[in-house]
C-alpha cells in the first residue's frame, strides 16, 4: 500500500505542476513571444534591418546607450 501512496502523491505532483503552468500561460500573447526573440538584434540597426528582411517582421532596432556617450 505504501506504493501506492507515493504513486498518488507523485501524480499529484505532476497534476499540480501542470494546473500552475497551464493557468500562468492562460493569459499569455503570442505577440509578446515574437518581440522577444527579437531583443538581441534590437541593438544593431544592420542586423536588425537583416533580420528584418529575412524573417519580413518589423525588428523595432535602437542605438546602445553608448553610442550616445561617444
Amino acid at each position: 500500500m505504501n506504493e501506492w501512496l507515493y504513486a498518488l502523491y507523485c501524480l499529484s505532483g505532476v497534476l499540480f505542476f501542470y494546473l500552475v503552468t497551464s493557468a500562468c500561460l492562460r493569459g499569455h500573447d503570442r505577440e509578446v513571444d515574437d518581440q522577444t526573440s527579437l531583443i538581441p538584434f534590437a541593438d544593431d540597426p544592420l542586423v536588425a534591418q537583416r533580420v528584418e528582411r529575412a524573417i519580413g517582421k518589423p525588428v523595432p532596432a535602437v542605438k546602445p546607450d553608448a553610442a550616445f556617450r561617444a
